[in-house]
């Protein structure tokens, strides 16, 4: 696997190494993270506010209310994937998908059309970097 590395001659986008990284990674995690909003969205719809469900611990009736834990899940996440889809629609889109193709698949981008993706891909993670403050 290539080590990855910043577009340093793109100065304007350059951010610390730890930075960067954790962008990436955040990138990487993105299906996950929408994925799991859908299961928090599909959980609270599917129990009806003032119904009922079975207890597991007393095998009885309570009535449903999402938990507040729940719902500091589905904000995290709604504003992470918020930052980093608004970071995408900076990107011209015919780059999108070699530049999430190269973060999250870690294709080398060797056969990619021309050089010009490297430029907004760094320019993605910046931005991703910015609507996530952690610059």
């Amino acid at each position: 696997m290539a080590r990855e590395w910043q577009q340093t001659k793109y100065k304007q986008f350059v951010m610390p190494d730890t930075v960067y990284y954790q962008c990436l990674w955040a990138v990487r995690d993105l299906e996950r993270m929408e994925k799991r909003r859908s299961e928090l969205i599909a959980e609270n719809e599917g129990v009806l506010p003032g119904r009922h469900i079975v207890s597991d611990k007393n095998s009885g009736f309570i009535p449903h209310r999402p938990t507040e834990e729940q719902a500091v899940e589905r904000a995290i996440l709604d504003e992470r994937i918020k930052a980093i889809r608004d970071a995408l629609e900076v990107v011209p889109e015919e780059y999108r998908s070699f530049i999430l193709s190269n973060i999250i698949l870690k294709n080398s981008g060797k056969a990619y059309p021309d050089k010009i993706w490297k430029y907004w891909k760094q320019r993605f993670l910046y931005n991703v970097a910015k609507n996530l403050s952690l610059m």
